[in-house]
């Protein structure tokens, strides 16, 4: 009888260990595919508001101050504007967006990094630079 009811309680362990083991890398899975949808809706929401101002008058200097979220799930990120374009990075994961700023590289000079941790950041046009800060 000792024997049959330590063989049930191993088969519940093995069980609850199997369903552990399967919903944490559905967890993980879900997760990091959110983190990519995210980190791609920041950098358009970013680059939006780039070429908006980039499309400005040509001889005005002008900001714009622009609200992102401090985090993605739990993890924070790095926007970094350059002549290659608009990269967003997450700080844990390492993973990495690259959004294209329509042939504007061509007419302007990009730069600057932010950090997600302010919650906002300010995107500078002068002359034919535009920098994040």
């Amino acid at each position: 009888m000792i024997i049959e009811y330590t063989i049930l309680f191993m088969f519940g362990i093995i069980i609850l260990i199997s369903s552990l083991s399967v919903f944490s890398s559905y967890e993980t899975y879900f997760n990091s595919m959110s983190v990519n949808d995210q980190l791609i809706a920041i950098g358009e929401y970013v680059g939006t508001n780039v070429i908006k101002l980039a499309e400005t008058a040509s001889g005005e200097d002008s900001s714009i101050t622009v609200k992102i979220p401090k985090r993605i799930g739990s993890e924070g990120y790095l926007i970094e504007l350059s002549s290659q374009g608009l990269n967003v990075t997450s700080d844990v994961t390492r993973v990495s967006k690259q959004s294209t700023l329509y042939g504007f590289n061509q007419t302007f000079s990009f730069s600057g990094k932010v950090s997600s941790g302010a919650g906002s950041l300010i995107i500078y046009k002068t002359g034919n630079q535009i920098m994040i800060s």
